[in-house]
């Protein structure tokens, strides 16, 4: 792969920091990059608005994603290459890739198809479609490609006697998240150890929402209720100091969170309720603990042995500068 000096329109969506560590590490290899975000706006509304039925509010995105084809128009780009494309009409993706037909388009889903009403109407305009969902990759004809880890994850230490917290959640809340993380934080406090809690929500009244459409999350402890994201040095700083990260996926996904891979690049043990993970190549029972969603356990075995280092031509392999060599290696 050779990305030195080749241009690229990269169209994804805002969130968590990520299409800004995808863009660093686009640059290092070389790459000329010209970014724009995916939504017209990251207001609750409209971003509730754009998953429900991006039809009602289609003149407004319609009106943004117009000026990011006049903003490009006379650029030569080597790629075109979207994250998701939950709000591109399908009328005006092609028209941007007629604007540039040099250019290769690519697709990656970092969400499963049936979270994005809209993907299956853009497939067939991409040159190339890459999704984290093992099963949508059989079913839509994708290449099967995982998330990664930021490469500085492998940065952390691997002192064993400097951690704080037993256990670690930080997530948005979502589904049957709350039930879950409360019976095991209630259990392994039991146990006498350390439990770090931190619930996400986009504004008091997703917040006000989620309690009203979830009756077990009405006894939510307030001071795990967060309005905003913790920076990536905080969640860095948490990873340091954790020895099991917990990820509680959503049911209606298959493919592995961002939260599964970073706990991978920081060689911490791993409680997921993906039973989909023993199926990848760095699934090993002694870092891994699958619960049961409906019936969560956590042994005090797992939270008390060590973490068991993975080959390392594995461990690599899960390293966002490698998802960017599979990305762009057309």
């Amino acid at each position: 792969m050779n990305l030195r000096g080749k241009r690229i329109l990269f169209i994804a969506p805002k969130l968590f920091g990520i299409p800004e560590n995808i863009i660093q590490s686009l640059q290092s290899f070389g790459a000329l990059i010209d970014y724009y975000d995916e939504r017209p706006a990251n207001s609750f509304i409209v971003k509730a608005l754009i998953r429900i039925n991006r039809n009602l509010i289609g003149a407004y995105i319609n009106k943004y994603h117009s000026s990011i084809i006049t903003k490009t128009e006379h650029t030569q780009y080597n790629y075109i290459f979207f994250i998701k494309g939950e709000s591109f009409s399908e009328h005006n993706l092609q028209i941007l890739i007629n604007k540039h037909p040099e250019a290769k388009s690519i697709v990656y889903h970092w969400d499963s198809i049936a979270n994005n009403r809209n993907a299956l109407n853009l497939l067939k305009k991409f040159d190339y479609k890459f999704s984290f969902d093992r099963f949508d990759c059989e079913k839509f004809e994708m290449s099967f490609l995982p998330l990664f880890y930021y490469d500085h994850y492998s940065d952390i230490s691997s002192d064993k006697t400097n951690f704080k917290y037993d256990i670690m959640f930080v997530g948005t809340a979502h589904s049957d998240r709350y039930r879950i993380i409360k019976q095991i934080s209630s259990q392994v406090r039991r146990m006498n150890k350390q439990c770090y809690i931190y619930f996400f929500f986009q504004g008091r009244l997703m917040f006000y929402k989620y309690v009203l459409q979830n009756k077990e999350s009405r006894d939510i402890d307030k001071s795990n209720v967060h309005f905003d994201s913790l920076s990536f040095q905080e969640l860095f700083q948490l990873y340091e100091r954790s020895k099991t990260i917990v990820d509680v996926h959503h049911p209606r996904q298959s493919g592995l969170t961002l939260r599964c891979m970073e706990t991978l690049g920081a060689r911490r043990k791993l409680v997921t309720t993906n039973n989909d993970i023993i199926n990848y190549d760095f699934y090993n029972p002694n870092n891994i603990l699958i619960l049961d969603r409906l019936n969560p356990s956590i042994p005090r075995e797992f939270l008390e042995t060590p973490y068991h280092e993975i080959p390392i031509e594995i461990y690599k392999k899960y390293s966002l500068s490698s998802w960017i060599q599979s990305i762009f290696s057309h």
